[in-house]
C-alpha cells in the first residue's frame, strides 16, 4: 500500500504531465495562429500590391487616349435649289447652271460611314497608303498631332470609305500648292455623313502676314504635310467641320492654322504629288488657271492602314 509521500509524488507527475500538455496545446495554437497571421497578411498584401500596379496600370492606359466628339452632318446636297435661282444674273446662268449639274451628277455618288470610336489614341504612328492611277502614296499618319481626326482618317480608311474616290480639286500657286482628296463625289460638297472637331496646328511657322480666308496670321504647311480640309468660317462662328476630305501639300504653302495635320507624305509619295502637279490644272468656275481639277485625273484605287 503506497504511502502517503508516494500519493503525493504520484499526484505531482500527474500535475506536471497536465501542465506540459496543456503548454504543448498552447504552443501548437500560438503557431497556427501564427501560420494563419502570415497567410492574411501576404494576402492583404497581395491584393494591395495587385490594386496598386492595376492603378498605375490603368492611369497609364488612360493617358493614352483622349476624348472626341464626331457630331452627324447634314448632306450640303439638300441645301442645293432644284433649279438656277431667278436673281442670277443671265450672263451668269449658263455656268450656274453647269455648277448645279456637276453637283447633281455628284450626288449620286455619296457614301456615308461610321462615325469613329469616342476615344482616339494619342500617341504613336500608323502607315496609310494610298493606291493611286498615278501611283503609290505612303503616308505616315501621327496620333500626337491631331488624335481626333488621325483617328478618323484610319477608321475611313479601314472602311473602304476612300476606295475608288478622285482628288478633286488641285491649287498651285506661289503661296499654295495642294491636292485635295477624300470626297466620294468629287464636289467638294460630299463627306462621311459627320464631322470631326477642329484640332489646330502650334507648332508651325508664323507667315507673318494675315491669310485673306480667315482674316488671321497665316502660318506654313511644309511640303509633304496631310491635313484636313474644313469649311469653317470665323465670321459665322462656324467650326468643326472638318471630316473625310483632306489635302496633300505639294510645296510649302501659306495658310490660316484652323486645318488639323494628321500625318507626313512620305518621299516616295512626293514624287508622285510632283508628277501630278506638272500635268497641269483644268480651271475651275473661278477661271483660275492655278485652281481646278488635275488636268490628269487622280483617283485613289485603294487606301489601306497598317
Amino acid at each position: 500500500m503506497s504511502t502517503n509521500e508516494e500519493r503525493r509524488e504520484a499526484a505531482k507527475r500527474k500535475l506536471e504531465e497536465r501542465l506540459e500538455r496543456d503548454r504543448q496545446q498552447a504552443r501548437r495554437r500560438k503557431i497556427v495562429i501564427a501560420s494563419v497571421s502570415a497567410v492574411v497578411v501576404v494576402a492583404v498584401v497581395a491584393t494591395a500590391t495587385t490594386l496598386i500596379v492595376k492603378k498605375v496600370l490603368d492611369d497609364r492606359e488612360a493617358a493614352r487616349w483622349t476624348a472626341c466628339s464626331y457630331q452627324d452632318q447634314p448632306s450640303r446636297f439638300d441645301q442645293l435649289p432644284k433649279t438656277v435661282p431667278p436673281e442670277v444674273p443671265a450672263d451668269q446662268k449658263a455656268q450656274a447652271q453647269a455648277y448645279l449639274d456637276e453637283m447633281r451628277a455628284g450626288e449620286s455618288k455619296q457614301k456615308t460611314s461610321p462615325k469613329p470610336a469616342d476615344k482616339q489614341l494619342k500617341e504613336g504612328t500608323a502607315n496609310l497608303v494610298l493606291e493611286t492611277n498615278q501611283g503609290t502614296i505612303p503616308i505616315t499618319l501621327d496620333h500626337a498631332s491631331a488624335p481626333c481626326n488621325t483617328g478618323a482618317v484610319i477608321t475611313l480608311a479601314s472602311d473602304g470609305f476612300y476606295n475608288d474616290t478622285p482628288c478633286h480639286r488641285m491649287t498651285n500657286s506661289q503661296a499654295l500648292a495642294v491636292l485635295q482628296c477624300g470626297d466620294p463625289t468629287g464636289t467638294g460638297a460630299g463627306g462621311p455623313g459627320w464631322s470631326s472637331p477642329d484640332e489646330p496646328p502650334t507648332d508651325l511657322k508664323p507667315v507673318g502676314g494675315t491669310d485673306p480666308m480667315s482674316g488671321g496670321g497665316a502660318v506654313v504647311y511644309p511640303r509633304g504635310t496631310v491635313a484636313i480640309a474644313n469649311s469653317n468660317n470665323p465670321q459665322s462662328g462656324q467650326a468643326d467641320t472638318g471630316s473625310s476630305q483632306f489635302f496633300l501639300v505639294i510645296k510649302d504653302s501659306e495658310l490660316a492654322p484652323s486645318y488639323s495635320v494628321v500625318g507626313t507624305v512620305d518621299e516616295a509619295g512626293l514624287a508622285v504629288l510632283d508628277k501630278i502637279a506638272k500635268n497641269g490644272i483644268t480651271p475651275g468656275p473661278s477661271g483660275s488657271a492655278e485652281d481646278g481639277r488635275p488636268k490628269e485625273p487622280v483617283t485613289i484605287e485603294t487606301a489601306t492602314v497598317s
